[in-house]
């Protein structure tokens, strides 16, 4: 005998994740779990919401986040729910908050992709339980699943310096992800096209991802290149899940606009489908935009931030410094500027007064009369201490490959963004375009409009596909008894407004999300409400 239902969407077009046929039903919650689904018009409860020509999906899930300091500055999370999203796995790329040991002439605030400044008024989350405490006590209104980065373990031990770890700090790093796995990290993230990742050996990353595998988790990885090398970039991540046992993820795996010879991302793919034919477990991951983010701080070499440490900020003042600097620019960056790449380059945070948003790289490099290495290093320059803050979302991706992607099934589709809000210290903040509407953008462009994909397998590939990769058995399906993370939309008018020099644009066509069976979008309007649960065990109870 079933209690009455706390709430009944009814008559609703049910797409379960699963991929199967979307099928008419009603579905209740009770508490925080599905209760029932039967047959439309069938259930009652206290609260009936119509779903008549309405798609009642899992909420989704983005396995590829960097919200990591943002939830820890404002958890209600609303360019996330806004869009349908119950799940976020930040820590992506190497880049995260803790754990973080100090020492090695850096600070902790330059460890978050997009700087963290904000930890002076939050306090001490350096060690990865306090981190997921944190998050647990200021409240959150999506589920955060995050990611230990290894650019934050190699930082502590070796800050930015190029050369190879030793024995001792090795040891103090595999350390520090045990503490941060057995609190409740997912995974495992690496960013080795950025300093300190960069510098790692596979050696050393195997080592770390050890701990990883052996409790069955998550290695992803932003790999080595996605150029020239793409195909060695495959094998050596494959090497490191091999080694390991770990599952491996390819984070944004498409060749880059700069690489002409489009065999190399086919023959890369080869290698990542053989490795899962033969018992690794290896996915690979897509956001459906051309463009994407990058933090300026990329195109300097890392010996520069290792010279300056933690005072680079400072050290940006000095014209000499930034001189060198902007003589020195990462070679492969160069090579994008004079093929007209910066006109590509959108900024969408100066680390100032906001002047240059929206602006290309191009048109403010022309507007100060300089060189384009210059001018993005004047950027970094005129934000000073703020200069991890400093990003632009450029042209990450070819059409071609990116519709490939976006219609091969094996993809997760996800979002390498982080969150705003509508009010408040990240009122209308974009970090990138994903921020306010990757999963509304593949609904509504790919899905409807382009007819690219289906949308069982979209809803798939945004639910049950990243919840399985992550091991979450209690969410990503619409079934009797999981999790209640739903998201009732409008197929006709879901859609996103986002632009790459206009970044922050509430999704269209969103009715009503559920946490844990609490409403964060009511009517299409947020409900202030944070109901999510904080580290792998949480979300998985």
């Amino acid at each position: 005998m079933h209690e009455l239902a706390d709430t009944v969407f009814r008559s609703v077009n049910l797409v379960d994740g699963t991929g199967s046929p979307a099928r008419s039903a009603d579905v209740s919650v009770v508490g925080d779990k599905i209760d029932r689904i039967s047959a439309a018009g069938s259930l009652s409860a206290r609260n009936v919401i119509d779903g008549t020509g309405l798609v009642l999906a899992p909420g989704f899930i983005d396995i590829h986040s960097h919200a990591d300091m943002p939830l820890l500055v404002d958890g209600r999370a609303h360019s996330a729910v806004t869009q349908g999203i119950t799940t976020i796995v930040p820590g992506n790329c190497g880049f995260g908050v803790a754990p973080f040991i100090g020492g090695n002439n850096l600070t902790q605030k330059e460890m978050p992709l997009g700087g963290g400044l904000e930890l002076d008024e939050i306090g001490d989350v350096t060690t990865f339980p306090k981190y997921l405490s944190k998050l647990r006590d200021r409240g959150v209104g999506v589920n955060v699943v995050p990611l230990l980065a290894h650019g934050v373990l190699r930082s502590s031990v070796a800050g930015f310096e190029t050369r190879h770890i030793t024995r001792s700090e090795l040891s103090v790093m595999v350390g520090m992800a045990e503490e941060a796995l057995d609190a409740g990290a997912a995974g495992l993230s690496s960013g080795l096209e950025y300093a300190p990742g960069i510098a790692a050996t596979t050696e050393e990353l195997a080592a770390v991802t050890a701990p990883v595998g052996a409790r069955g988790l998550l290695y992803a990885t932003h790999c080595r290149s996605r150029g020239e090398f793409i195909v060695e970039a495959a094998a050596e991540s494959v090497s490191i899940a091999e080694r390991t046992g770990a599952r491996l993820q390819m984070s944004h795996f498409l060749r880059r606009t700069t690489e002409s010879d489009q065999s190399l991302a086919r023959r890369a793919l080869d290698v990542l489908r053989a490795a899962d034919q033969r018992g690794v477990r290896t996915r690979y991951d897509v956001f459906p935009f051309e463009y994407g983010p990058s933090p300026i701080t990329a195109f300097v070499p890392q010996a520069f931030k290792a010279e300056a440490g933690s005072e680079f900020g400072a050290w940006l003042q000095d014209p000499a410094f930034a001189s060198r600097i902007a003589a020195s620019v990462e070679p492969r960056f160069v090579a994008m500027f004079e093929q007209g790449g910066a006109a590509h380059m959108y900024i969408s945070d100066d680390g100032t007064d906001g002047r240059y948003v929206g602006q290309t790289l191009a048109g403010i490099a022309e507007g100060m009369g300089k060189p384009v290495a210059e001018a993005a290093i004047a950027l970094l320059s005129a934000a000073g201490e703020r200069f991890a803050r400093v990003m632009l979302n450029e042209r990450w991706a070819d059409w071609t490959d990116l519709r490939d992607a976006i219609a091969d099934p094996d993809f997760i589709i996800m979002g390498d963004g982080s969150i705003g809000s509508l009010d408040g210290p990240l009122a209308h903040r974009g970090f990138a375009l994903s921020d306010w509407g990757y999963a509304t953008t593949t609904l509504g462009r790919f899905v409807r409009d382009l007819k690219l994909l289906s949308l069982e397998d979209a809803v798939r590939r945004m639910t049950s596909a990243p919840a399985d990769q992550l091991g979450l058995t209690n969410r990503g399906v619409i079934k009797e008894g999981l999790a209640a993370d739903l998201v009732l939309f409008d197929p006709s008018t879901v859609g996103s407004d986002v632009r790459p020099d206009s970044l922050a644009h509430v999704s269209s066509g969103i009715r009503e999300v559920l946490v844990n069976g609490i409403a964060v979008v009511r009517g299409s309007e947020v409900t202030q409400a944070t109901p999510g649960r904080v580290g792998l065990f949480d979300v998985c109870a």
